[in-house]
């Protein structure tokens, strides 16, 4: 993996403000460019798979053809969540290795009409992806969950997620598992209380082991999963726990879990002695922070890759719409370990 050296060497800033950016200072007062800037690097250098890749040729056709992406987040809320910036970066480089032009687009006017093709990242709600729609017919979704028709998606398994958390701190003795996540209810489909598959794979296997305790339940709707997120939440759990802790804490995902870690060590809280926490996603900072946080590996670049790849199969021979999902994989860092005695 990339250090903090490396990442600080090529963005061209200090060891210290790349340590401190990577685990969410608040005290610490850059520009929103110098932020972008080192989390483009430690993503581009933890992720090496096209350092080895040759490109392939493609004919003139394809160099002349044009793509849109359109983002679910941009500018300062992408760097609150750099899971959709991981996507993007590897989307940017598939399209540039199957020669499209890649156009960005803020607003759904008719110029979407013009572009061959386009690729969506992020959870758009329904009047949303109708108006897309309606503007072109070659459109791939990365990251949302309408099971609508006339367009592809890609996405991730949250649910197998979960369970890989849920079941390695169960392996380590955990019984006291805390879920602290949030969700953007009017950007999700669904019919259940929570929409999410993270919160509820955590209701159903906490509730089918009789583990569940609703005193360490914490879901914060329609908002962001954010550092910010995490650390309001964390501060309202402990207060409602007192000296009654979970020996573990599952996240929503790793921005959550960077919040959650912040405010239980400015509560002299230790981690993993006291509680262990485990994030999902497994962005590039999330092996840079004190402790290296484990957590459960999204392909986040893999999912662009193949988001571009699908756009480009749909241009270029139609066929039945398609439903995507990638599969994830653990990480056992050292925010993880056997429960207090």
């Amino acid at each position: 993996m990339a250090t903090i050296t490396d990442i600080a060497e090529k963005a061209g800033v200090s060891i210290s403000t790349v340590s401190r950016v990577l685990n969410h200072d608040k005290n610490l007062s850059v520009t929103e460019e110098t932020k972008r800037r080192i989390f483009e690097t430690a993503e581009e250098l933890n992720y090496t798979k096209y350092k080895q890749k040759k490109k392939k040729k493609t004919d003139q056709k394809t160099k002349q053809k044009n793509v849109a992406i359109i983002q679910w987040r941009i500018g300062e809320q992408e760097l609150d969540d750099i899971y959709y910036m991981s996507i993007r970066i590897g989307a940017e480089r598939k399209a540039q290795e199957l020669g499209y032009s890649l156009m960005k687009f803020s607003d759904l006017d008719n110029s979407l009409s013009k572009v061959d093709g386009v690729l969506c990242i992020g959870k758009f709600d329904k009047i949303t992806i109708d108006t897309i729609l309606s503007k072109n017919d070659n459109v791939v979704f990365i990251g949302t969950n309408f099971p609508l028709n006339n367009f592809d998606t890609v996405n991730s398994d949250f649910s197998q997620a979960a369970e890989l958390a849920l079941h390695h701190l169960l392996e380590l003795g955990h019984k006291k598992i805390s879920f602290i996540g949030a969700e953007e209810s009017n950007n999700l489909y669904g019919y259940r209380t929570y929409r999410t598959p993270v919160t509820n794979a955590y209701l159903d296997i906490m509730k089918q082991i009789s583990y569940y305790d609703d005193k360490y339940f914490f879901v914060e709707t329609n908002t962001y999963l954010s550092v910010e997120t995490g650390a309001e939440l964390t501060k309202k759990a402990l207060a409602k726990w007192g000296k009654d802790l979970p020996t573990a804490i599952l996240a929503g995902n790793d921005a959550m879990a960077i919040g959650i870690m912040n405010v239980l060590t400015a509560n002299n809280i230790k981690i993993p002695e006291d509680i262990s926490v485990i994030g999902i996603n497994d962005l590039a900072f999330s092996q840079y922070t004190n402790p290296p946080l484990s957590t459960i590996r999204i392909f986040t670049e893999e999912m662009g890759e193949i988001g571009m790849e699908t756009l480009n199969q749909r241009i270029t021979s139609p066929r039945i719409d398609r439903r995507i999902i990638l599969t994830t994989e653990l990480i056992d860092r050292d925010s993880t370990a056997k429960p207090r005695e």
